[in-house]
């Protein structure tokens, strides 16, 4: 029986990084790879040096990031991995990149990314319940750091934000499914925003919820921070 050549696949032919969604030096080099336009493979590890065995088969440490190039070089460690990224030239989105990094701290140091995780794992807070657009109320739970949306006294929908230095970020909307496409997001956002304008705060649209009802409502364009306009 003849044998064919086996070709190799796409994933054998991008850089592969051995990493962690929590480790920070693994978010870093993830972020430079973005900048730099460059696809890689993200390959999990086990969440404690000790069970690493596969990881250490490979590179001979337990230590991650751990970076394999498309011709099998490994770089070991943050400072080695940019070490070798230095030396390819960034893509022309790179400085815009850049930019919406240091736009979303907000969402970052709030904690954002938790909050979402929370809905995967079946564990947010909202609730399905029957009613109308005029028996809801929007309230802000500054304590909570997000504007609830409630009906008969139950939640069921919230946008979370984060305020300092005179500017609302905003990082994250949403309502129960039971009542997507029903206005109820969009009687949300809009107390919001008019409650941003009120306190006279720059509104940052981080949530693509909020963002697409201030492009559809253009007395809210006002609001939105100089720097963040036409992004």
């Amino acid at each position: 029986m003849a044998h064919t050549r086996r070709t190799a696949s796409v994933a054998d032919r991008l850089l592969t990084l051995y990493q962690t969604e929590w480790c920070p030096f693994s978010s870093a080099v993830r972020e430079v790879l973005t900048e730099l336009g460059v696809d890689f493979v993200a390959r999990q590890v086990e969440p404690w040096p000790n069970e690493r065995t596969a990881l250490r088969n490979v590179a001979a440490t337990e230590q991650i990031p751990v970076l394999r190039t498309e011709d099998g070089q490994l770089y070991r460690g943050m400072r080695q991995i940019f070490g070798y990224l230095h030396e390819r030239e960034p893509w022309r989105f790179a400085a815009a990149h850049r930019r919406r990094f240091a736009d979303h701290r907000d969402a970052r140091e709030s904690d954002a990314t938790g909050q979402l995780i929370e809905y995967f794992h079946g564990r947010d807070e909202l609730e399905a319940v029957a009613g109308s657009l005029a028996e809801v109320e929007v309230v802000d739970a500054s304590e909570e750091s997000r504007y609830e949306l409630r009906l008969q006294g139950r939640l069921i929908g919230l946008a979370a934000y984060r305020r300092r230095n005179g500017r609302i970020a905003f990082t994250h909307t949403e309502v129960d499914e039971s009542l997507e496409g029903r206005g109820f997001g969009s009687q949300l956002a809009a107390a919001a925003l008019s409650d941003a304008r009120r306190q006279r705060l720059e509104v940052v649209p981080l949530c693509p919820f909020i963002a697409h009802d201030v492009e559809q409502h253009p007395e809210y364009a006002e609001l939105v921070a100089f720097t963040y306009r036409e992004q």
